[in-house]
């Protein structure tokens, strides 16, 4: 990154998630002046009352490019369990969930789990963040300026705006529009929670793995999943925090069922058809345990968006919002945030104009978030069904970077499939 820029440019960052939060880091490394806003409170954004972990592998090279050596060296702080090495887990253990065979290891470059609180507390460090700045509209000046406007009768003014507000995006919403901006939902249900045991209990779920493991139901192409979420005293097993996922396709709850004491007996009672430890896990959840209920969505109608001569862009979730069941949102999240900074490096050191740099940041960015967006909904819908399962993405690619041949390979077997699906269609046509 350039030390000394020829040219001072702005970025005006919203959202102080992942993403926004490391853009800013990198751009105070690089010398950038920015401005980060967030439109919760500074005290709603401490006290959210959900926490759940994320899975950190081949992105943790985009951090250390963005952040300063010291808080590079306290990233630990973040993980989920700050006593276990990166490298005592190779990939994530996945079992019949009926028998408790394990089926395979979906691999990972030294997978670890982080705390998405902490992470964002740990990338915070050393940051002026705007606290309670709900957008409203961004407007282009005539000056060349790009000027955003918040709810709260505030405005500022900058060189380029970069959406970092997850995925339901309003900064998506003010480049493409409302409607191209919306996102589909997928016909999957989760229950994702966290969840503390007694100390006997909490030893025998992570006996079966330090970081997460996880089943498929063959009945009912159910995933159930147990991670370690938070070890504040490795020494007392009663005080670790676990995250609970138990996720399903094409079967919504009914709605007598959709209450926070509906979902908690819908899950213990499916744990009872479960193999161990994940009948136990259900049927130690306490009686006031609040479940959630989640969808999830991804954004069919991306494509290349107008970035107002690089003056408006996106980055992390708001630019390719995506299913979980492949764990690469804050992978590429990360990557985007590293490659956003080093295009601003690039635009303010004179080497490309600006709207080059955005221009060529926002190709590589749709293409990766699109072709990834597109592997995770086939991995949400294949792993939930014991029929696909072993021909799901993780089987043939673990956790690794999504590859252009991969996309090649996704699309031609889509043609062929298509193809077959036309074949069928006009035998059965000649038969009638």
């Amino acid at each position: 990154m350039a030390s000394s820029p020829k040219t001072e440019l702005h970025t005006l960052i919203i959202g102080a998630g992942t993403s926004g939060l490391l853009v800013a880091q990198g751009l105070k490394k690089a010398g950038l002046p920015f401005t980060i806003f967030e439109q919760e409170t500074a005290q709603t954004y401490q006290t959210r009352p959900r926490e759940w972990g994320m899975t950190l592998h081949w992105g943790s090279s985009h951090i250390t490019s963005c952040l300063p050596p010291d808080i590079v060296a306290r990233l630990p702080e973040a993980y989920a369990d700050p006593g276990l090495s990166p490298d005592a887990v190779t990939g994530l253990p996945i079992h019949n969930g009926k028998t408790g065979e394990l089926l395979m290891e979906m691999k990972a470059e030294k997978p670890c789990r982080v705390s998405r609180k902490k992470l964002r507390n740990l990338f915070a460090e050393g940051l002026d963040i705007q606290y309670g700045k709900e957008l409203d509209v961004i407007r282009e000046t005539d000056s060349g300026k790009v000027k955003v406007l918040f709810k709260d009768g505030t405005e500022v003014e900058g060189d380029v705006v970069v959406g970092c507000d997850g995925a339901r995006s309003r900064v998506r919403d003010e480049i493409v529009g409302e409607e191209d901006a919306k996102l589909t939902t997928v016909p999957l249900t989760m229950l994702n929670f966290t969840a503390q045991f007694e100390s006997e209990q909490a030893l025998f779920i992570r006996s079966w793995n330090p970081l997460f493991v996880t089943s498929v139901h063959p009945d009912t192409g159910t995933m159930f999943w147990l991670s370690i979420q938070d070890v504040p005293d490795a020494s007392r097993p009663e005080t670790w925090t676990f995250q609970v996922l138990m996720s399903w396709v094409n079967n919504p709850l009914p709605a007598s069922e959709d209450t926070y004491a509906g979902r908690l007996a819908f899950l213990k009672r499916r744990a009872e058809d479960w193999a161990e430890p994940w009948r136990s896990a259900g049927r130690w959840l306490r009686d006031d345990t609040k479940i959630p209920l989640d969808q999830g969505t991804y954004w069919e109608k991306a494509k290349k968006w107008d970035n107002r001569g690089g003056k408006m862009t996106l980055c992390g979730d708001a630019a390719h919002p995506m299913t979980p069941h492949r764990g690469q949102g804050l992978n590429n999240a990360l990557q985007d945030a590293s490659n956003f900074v080093a295009a601003v490096v690039e635009a303010a050191s004179g080497a490309r104009t600006l709207e080059e740099a955005v221009d060529a940041y926002d190709g590589e960015v749709l293409e990766r978030g699109t072709l990834e967006m597109n592997i995770s909904l086939k991995q949400t819908m294949f792993i939930h069904n014991w029929e696909t399962l072993m021909q799901s993405p993780m089987v043939k690619m673990g956790m690794h970077q999504a590859k252009k041949e991969e996309a090649k390979e996704e699309k031609e077997k889509g043609k062929e499939k298509e193809e077959s699906e036309d074949t069928k269609a006009g035998a059965d046509e000649v038969a009638t």
